[in-house]
């Protein structure tokens, strides 16, 4: 087996002809995928190699030739083979990528569950970007890892063997176990550096870019790096998947029972891991010291922190001059589900996500991972892990301008304790304009500006509370009045109702609930 692979190298060392029409092929499947990239990243992962594979395929008895004899002459017809083979190798190619595609997915899965698991076992969190990304690097690696078991029916189609012998000649090369472990090991280690570059240049990149043209450029950078990279090692490996095919086309019989064995092994623990991730099933984290510091500002940071760490609603009520309006925000961390509400006297703005569909969300972007869109009951249902998109960072706690006050706008005092209860106050204009506002004034001139909030001592959560804001911003000519009231439920009898206009779950839906964890 070391002599195959030193012999494969050797060619992509000492035959710039391979190396070029390789390096070639693979670049043009590149550029095609990045093309299909721009339409939807999904394209780039699921399109057969309808450009290497043939010719590669087409190419390699005149790498074979290279491999056998290092002094002869190879007959490069790769045209004259592409127009004879090349119908047979594109099928291959389309027949094959399926089933890399489903290994790939198997692999992220079994793989990415048990992670995942031991990160929320740790008391962790996982951030949208990953939520999204994942997946798709994952099913893009594990199905490139899984082409070098694949190659064997490759290399078959192009010495001229039927399609049947062809399809079979994989599992046949599955009874030499050290040149598949060869063959995946060399797909391993293509897949491990690109990945090992690509994190290196998001190491080296800025965490924000101040345009949106620099942060496209830096995605740029990134992408043709780890293109080039891996293009280069494919080219090098290239040759030695030839040389470790060589001899695998003596292998005869299937090997039934490991194959069988394989499958089914398989096939449960990919039906192990997608029950957890639909289910939601996740460790519970045991419950942290409650005990709120004694400092008041310290001890509101605290209990706002611990009360959007579990499922919880907050309702909160603004009475205006003309009119009431009634704010409703609620997590259910179990299953993943968050709703968000905004009632007038006359009308009602609502919306709901979770880890498959976010669905009539005022203001919400899509983004390139949504895999599909349908329109149920005047409002869009898009399929996408909404929840992670809306608790991403900060949590929802409201509508904009509704949630709970931020916490480290001001100094906090304790103006009541009584029952296990601590009643909490902030004063002062800009603090509390801060803390309800979120920032954004040059000055703030109040005559009232208080929010007082009350804590359980018992559970260290908020339970509710008042604001009261009368100012003038600015140099005057705004005035801001708030009067609002807040209601917070925390624990397990939180719940929130998926909306029953949008009924049965879309494929695009059921996709996202599997994958996204």
């Amino acid at each position: 087996m070391p002599s195959a692979l030193r012999d494969g190298f050797r060619v992509a060392l000492n035959r710039p002809r391979v190396f070029a029409l390789a390096g070639g092929a693979l670049l043009a499947e590149c550029a095609l995928r990045l093309a299909l990239a721009v339409a939807h990243p999904v394209l780039a992962v699921v399109c057969p190699p309808v450009v290497a594979v043939p010719v590669l395929g087409a190419l390699a008895p005149a790498v074979r030739t290279a491999v056998a004899d290092a002094d002869a002459t190879p007959n490069w017809r790769v045209a004259d083979r592409l127009r004879e083979r090349g119908p047979r190798l594109l099928a291959l190619a389309v027949g094959c990528h399926a089933v890399a595609l489903a290994l790939g997915a198997a692999a992220f899965l079994v793989l990415d569950t048990p992670v995942r698991y031991a990160v929320y076992a740790a008391g962790g969190s996982v951030s949208k970007t990953v939520v999204h990304v994942a997946p798709l690097v994952g099913v893009a690696a594990g199905a490139f890892v899984a082409w070098g078991a694949l190659a064997p029916a490759i290399g078959r189609a192009a010495a001229g063997a039927p399609l049947r012998a062809s399809v079979r000649a994989p599992l046949c090369a599955l009874a030499d176990r050290r040149r598949s472990a060869a063959a995946l090991g060399l797909q391993a280690a293509c897949a491990l550096v690109a990945l090992c570059v690509a994190a290196a240049v998001l190491l080296l990149a800025d965490a924000r870019y101040p345009t949106r043209d620099a942060a496209l450029v830096a995605l740029l950078t990134l992408v043709l790096v780890v293109t080039a990279t891996l293009v280069v090692l494919v080219a090098l490996a290239y040759p030695m998947h030839v040389a470790l095919a060589v001899g695998s086309e003596r292998v005869g019989a299937v090997p039934v029972r490991r194959v069988a064995l394989a499958a089914l092994v398989v096939f449960g623990l990919v039906v192990g891991a997608g029950a957890i991730r639909v289910t939601e099933t996740r460790p519970g984290v045991g419950n942290a010291d409650a005990t709120l510091p004694a400092n008041a500002t310290d001890a509101y940071a605290v209990a706002r922190e611990r009360t959007v760490a579990g499922s919880y609603r907050v309702v909160t009520t603004e009475t205006r001059a003309d009119e009431r309006v009634v704010a409703t925000a609620a997590v259910e961390r179990d299953d993943r589900r968050v709703s968000v509400a905004l009632r007038y006297d006359d009308r009602t703005q609502s919306g709901y996500a979770d880890s498959g569909v976010a669905y009539r969300l005022a203001g919400f972007d899509p983004a390139l991972f949504a895999l599909g869109e349908r329109r149920v009951d005047g409002g869009v249902a898009v399929a996408l892990p909404g929840y992670w998109q809306l608790t991403d960072g900060d949590a929802v706690t409201g509508p904009a301008g509704y949630g709970l006050p931020e916490a480290g706008t001001g100094a906090w005092t304790t103006v009541r304790e009584a029952n296990g209860t601590r009643t909490l106050e902030l004063r002062g204009g800009p603090a509390v304009f801060d803390a309800l506002q979120r920032g954004g004034a040059s000055s703030v001139n109040a005559s009232t500006a208080r929010v007082r909030l009350r804590v359980d001592e018992a559970r260290g959560v908020v339970l509710g509370g008042r604001a009261r804001l009368n100012a003038t911003l600015g140099d005057g000519e705004h005035r801001l009045v708030r009067n609002a009231t807040y209601a917070v439920e925390t624990g397990e009898e939180v719940s929130v109702d998926r909306p029953d206009a949008l009924g049965s779950r879309s494929l695009g839906a059921w996709t996202w609930d599997v994958f996204a964890y």
